[in-house]
Order: structure tokens, then sequence, then C-alpha cells
């Protein structure tokens, strides 16, 4: 990977979080040790209170440079002089320094990154050349409210500046998909309608909510998952493909498949809500009617996928944890194998069973994998933050979600939200812990 030239500062507002101690760090330190970092190079961390370096990093030598480049800075976010305050202090690094980058990254909840958003506009910091803006979903929580987050942000930023970061998109074998189907002839001529049967898109947990009541009771697996993951997925194995190497068309590659989803025309029948058993008692809410399992099933106005069920599934307390990618060929007789698996975790990698004779004298036949992971050919793959830190650092927007496939996404689920607003729990099936898929929603394609 080549080292990134441009002088980076990169402010995180929340330095103190859970999010920048498991995830956004790490990720620093590993792309420090691939030596891609460019050689100027800062880290401002923002906090309301006092803070110590050591609060947030273990005293070790992996941590030695991070412990170099991490400057603490105390703010109010509330005060417009305090923005001015952190200007000053951005301008200290970019000394001499030939086109620099600040990177704002809003690693805080969404209700307080709004407001911090709207200081970034009024102070002037957000039209600083070379001024970036990092967010995390969830983009809304519905049509209406994503709609004004948009335009809040539009006020204050332009759509270039902007990278919402759905990390599935930058995970390894989720960029993979696309070479996948553009390197390899075999698949790419059967990627239509003509010798797909269906597609199943399933990301699933043997968890529960893990103490997130809070923040699941607010949110519920429609949004959490099927709004940003799986549709994101969606986009990737549906979309027509861009010029060989052509990243940059990714976006509105994506965009186009996402407008070519038609909602369910009966969610009572196309769509499957459920909530394990347990979890009522786990939020002290009895009366929840909140989703921990969705299944639906999407159709695609596209004439290359005409006809062809796509089905979208998530769920916590199921059986297994995984995310994957489920094609379903067309067979001639019943008989015959027909699935091709794209594992995106774990285990990252490509799955085909294929009958093959046993050995012997007699004609017995046998289901055999031909089985591709990453971790047999590759010693540790890089996190999804490391790629959405490099590829922000060089705008580089293709692993990032635009406006308009936010927007596209809230339309395609605007119909299930209302349905279940207007039901109340009617519909929502109470299920075991441990359960499958079909346990809770029958064969899902």
């Amino acid at each position: 990977m080549s080292k990134i030239n441009t002088p980076t500062t990169l402010i995180i507002i929340g330095i103190t979080g859970d999010l920048t101690r498991r995830k956004l760090l790490p990720a620093i330190r590993e792309i420090a040790k691939a030596d891609v970092l460019p050689k100027r190079f800062n880290i401002i961390g923002v906090s309301r209170r006092d803070v110590k370096l050591e609060d947030i990093l273990p005293v070790s030598g992996d941590n030695d440079f991070l412990r170099e480049v991490i400057h603490l800075h105390k703010m109010d976010l509330d005060d417009p002089a305090a923005y001015k305050e952190l200007d000053t202090l951005i301008k200290t690094f970019e000394k001499g320094a030939d086109d620099p980058q600040r990177i704002f990254y809003l690693a805080i909840p969404p209700t307080a990154s709004q407001p911090v958003v709207e200081q970034l506009g009024s102070t002037g910091l957000a039209k600083v050349p070379g001024t970036k803006l990092l967010l995390e979903k969830p983009f809304g929580t519905d049509l209406k409210t994503a709609e004004e987050l948009i335009e809040h942000i539009h006020s204050h930023f332009d759509e270039h500046q902007v990278y919402r970061i759905d990390h599935y998109l930058a995970k390894e074998m989720t960029q993979n998909l696309v070479v996948f189907r553009s390197g390899n002839s075999l698949f790419k001529r059967t990627w239509n309608k003509d010798f797909i049967e269906s597609i199943q898109i399933v990301m699933t947990e043997q968890i529960g909510i893990e103490g997130r009541s809070t923040f699941y009771e607010q949110t519920g697996a429609l949004r959490d998952i099927i709004q940003s993951h799986l549709l994101q997925l969606a986009a990737l194995t549906l979309m027509e493909l861009p010029a060989f190497d052509d990243w940059q068309a990714i976006p509105a590659k994506r965009l186009q498949a996402l407008e070519h989803l038609q909602p369910p025309q009966d969610v009572s029948s196309d769509v499957t809500r459920g909530q394990y058993r347990s979890y009522r008692h786990e939020v002290g809410n009895p009366m929840s009617h909140v989703e921990t399992f969705v299944a639906l099933k999407l159709f695609s106005s596209d004439p290359t996928w005409e006809g062809v069920p796509i089905s979208l599934i998530t769920g916590k307390a199921l059986n297994q944890t995984t995310t994957c990618v489920t094609i379903n060929y067309k067979r001639d007789n019943d008989g015959e194998i027909n699935t091709l698996v794209l594992r995106i975790q774990p285990n990252e990698g490509v799955e085909v069973r294929l009958w093959a004779k046993q050995p012997g004298y007699d004609h017995r036949m046998r289901q055999l994998p031909l089985n591709f992971s990453y971790s047999e050919h590759y010693l540790g793959l890089p996190e999804a933050y490391e790629r959405v830190f490099v590829d922000a650092m060089r705008s580089d927007r293709s692993l990032f979600t635009s406006s308009d496939e936010v927007l596209a996404s809230w339309r395609l689920l605007q119909p299930i939200q209302a349905a279940w607003a207007k039901g109340g729990d009617r519909d929502l099936v109470i299920y075991e812990s441990r359960s499958t898929p079909s346990d809770i929603a029958g064969e899902v394609s």
C-alpha cells in the first residue's frame, strides 16, 4: 500500500469513548505499522473533561507512536469560542505544510453530532480547504429524519466533504465481492436472472443485545442492520459493474441498484419480524415490540434481476454468528448442487459445493466443498476501520455511503415501518434463543 503524502490532522471528537479505544486508535496504530500514514500526522483528541493519556492508552511499546501523535484537548462543544481555540491549535500542526487536510471524526452519539456539525459550520471551520467530516451511523431513524439530517449537514458541509461510515463496506470480503464478480468470467457471465434463482443476504449473531438495552429499544434490527449493512451488501451484489478498476463509480452504481429495489408488496406476507423470548426481561419493558429478527423478501425492477427474490435476514440470539451472501443458481433437477457462498465473516472467503465421485468401484457420489479462505493465504486482514481512515485520507469515497443512498434505503423501508407502527406487535413472532432463521420465518427465498 502506497504512503499517503497529504499532511493530516485527525480531530477525534469523543476521544474517551469506547469506539475510540476499541476501534479507532488500534486502526491508526496498524496503519502506522504499515508505514502508510503521512510524515506529518497528528491526532487531536477532544473531550469535554480533563483526561490523561493513560486513561485512553495503556502504557506499552505497542502504543509509542500513538502517544507521540495524540494531543488531548478539553473543550466545551457548545461554546463557539472553543471552536476558534480548536482552529488555532490545528493551525500549529499545519504551519508550513502544503495543502494540509483536517478530518473531523465524530465518535459521539448522533444526538450529540448535530450541534457539533452546526458549530463547525457557523464558526467557519467547515469551509476551511481540505476539511472532511466522518460520521457514524445511524443516518436517521426513518425517511423524514434522514432527510432532515442530510439537509442540516448540507447547510454546513458540501456533500464531497462528508464521509458516512458503514464499516461493512470496508471489510475485505465486501470489497472483494466486486473483484470476484468482475474478474472471474465464469461468475461474471452468469450473474443475472437467466442463471440465478434466488439470493440470500444474511447477518446473524448468537449473542443477544449484550447490555445495549437503551440503544436497541430505540433502534431495532430493521434500522440497525437492514437499512445500512444488508441493503449495502444487496446493492453491491445487484449493481451493474463499473469499468474495470473504476472504484470511484461504485457509489453511483450502488445507488442505481437500491433505486431498482421495490418495497414489499405485502408487508404481512413478505416480512417477518421476531423477538427472542428473554428480550423484554433484559430491557425491562414487558410491552416492548422492538424486533430482534427481520426477514424480508424484495424484488428488483432492473431487467437483469427480473423475478429473482432477494432475501435479507438478520437476527440476534440465533443458532450461529455469520454474515454471508448466498447465490442459489437454477438447476435442472433437485439433486443438483447450486450454491455459491461469499462469507463476509467469520472466516472470510468463498465456498462452492460440488458433486464428485467417491474413489472406488461403485458410482457413489459425494458433496465436496471448493473453498477459499483468506486466512489460509494471508497472515492477517486489515480491520474495517483501517480502510476507513486510509480511504478518507486519500479522498477515496468508494466505500462510503452517499446521502442519496441513505435516502433510497429509507424509502424502501418506509412501508414496513408504517405497517409496523399501525399494527403494534400483532405480527411479532416470539422465538427461542438458538433458533434458526427458518424456525422463525420458514424457508425465506
